[in-house]
């Protein structure tokens, strides 16, 4: 099995960089896995006439920056003095490409040297079977054509599953973007241009829009918002791919990994204080994962998790249901907010 390098984006946290990277170095096959520290670089002050705090922000910001790229020249020279990964490469930009201008360019640079690629952020702190999962899964669906990426994080408590699906995987229908791994052929396929992507399959066409939140409720709403107001999101266009081509992601019941950054330092995370989120569940991925050797969509899953993404509250007397239900036997989701299959 040939080992697929791994990226990971920084930008401004320069402690949270350094978890992300002792994890990773944990990793059993770590010493034989080339790793590359992408650092985007600093923002420009703004022109004359804005609020003088925006610019000591951007300044605190760039401050950080810096301090991150010098920590990950620092840690490419130890680490690979200490054989903690085969190789360390560290690019850093002059200036600030942002979120989704890094990760499109960056995934694609290397992955056109590879072939295929495992990609994190700076606030994604691996299980030490990360590699062993993520390497296993691209080796196994290389040649599923139906399968366009690979993802490490659950976003559902691993209680909730059914208790007799025999696997450690599921398929769902759209990129789990937080913690992912794909392949070259995949990743061309990819439209970048939101409008050229979205509007000819989605503008007018409540069916497909439909069709397309199968994946999640919030699925078309981040598309236009991506759209409409330009936010700094990469991943629903590797959503928008994923629907097109009629393909899936291989998924983990038990996350590989843990986000640490809900803790309102990151650009695009903010604080979130959800149980779920900050529970390290990753502390119980299993190290030999059994794979779906028929790649199928397990409706009691698909509608498990599709819950998870809907958007409004569930009525009062379904809360306290599921409050109760939770007390007496740990489920957190016994009541759904929606499905996408009719059990």
């Amino acid at each position: 099995m040939e080992l697929a390098p791994v990226i990971v984006f920084n930008y401004n946290r320069p402690d949270h960089s350094q978890q992300v990277w002792d994890a990773l170095s944990q990793n059993e096959l770590a010493a034989d896995t080339e790793l590359y520290l992408y650092c985007d670089g600093p923002k420009e002050l703004r022109s004359e006439g804005v609020n003088e705090l925006t610019n000591e922000r951007i300044k605190e910001s760039n401050a950080r920056v810096k301090q991150t790229q010098d920590l990950a020249k620092e840690y490419a020279i130890e680490a690979q003095k200490a054989g903690k990964f085969k190789a360390v490469h560290v690019v850093c930009s002059e200036k600030n490409k942002g979120l989704r201008t890094s990760i499109i360019s960056g995934a694609t640079e290397v992955i056109n040297k590879y072939g295929k690629v495992i990609v994190l952020e700076d606030d994604l702190v691996t299980s030490p079977y990360f590699l062993n999962y993520m390497n296993k899964a691209l080796d196994k669906y290389e040649s599923y054509r139906g399968v366009f990426s690979i993802g490490s994080q659950s976003y559902v408590n691993p209680k909730e599953f059914p208790k007799d699906y025999p696997y450690d995987v599921y398929a769902y229908p759209t990129h789990m973007p937080t913690g992912w791994a794909t392949w070259a052929d995949r990743w061309k396929l990819v439209e970048w241009d939101i409008d050229k992507q979205l509007a000819p399959v989605l503008a007018n066409e409540p069916y497909m829009r439909n069709a397309f939140m199968r994946g999640g409720e919030d699925l078309y709403y981040r598309s236009l918002m991506e759209r409409l107001r330009g936010l700094d999101v990469w991943s629903i266009c590797f959503s928008l791919a994923h629907f097109k081509h009629h393909a899936v992601s291989i998924t983990p019941i038990v996350s590989y990994i843990h986000n640490i950054g809900f803790d309102g330092s990151g650009v695009n995370s903010g604080v979130k204080d959800d149980p779920f989120l900050n529970h390290n569940y990753y502390v119980d991925a299993v190290k030999d994962p059994r794979l779906l050797d028929v790649v199928y969509e397990d409706s009691r899953i698909v509608n498990i998790v599709y819950s998870s993404s809907v958007l409004h509250r569930r009525p009062f007397f379904k809360r306290i249901v599921n409050r109760l239900m939770c007390m007496l036997t740990g489920r957190t989701n016994y009541i759904l907010k929606g499905e996408v299959y009719k059990l």
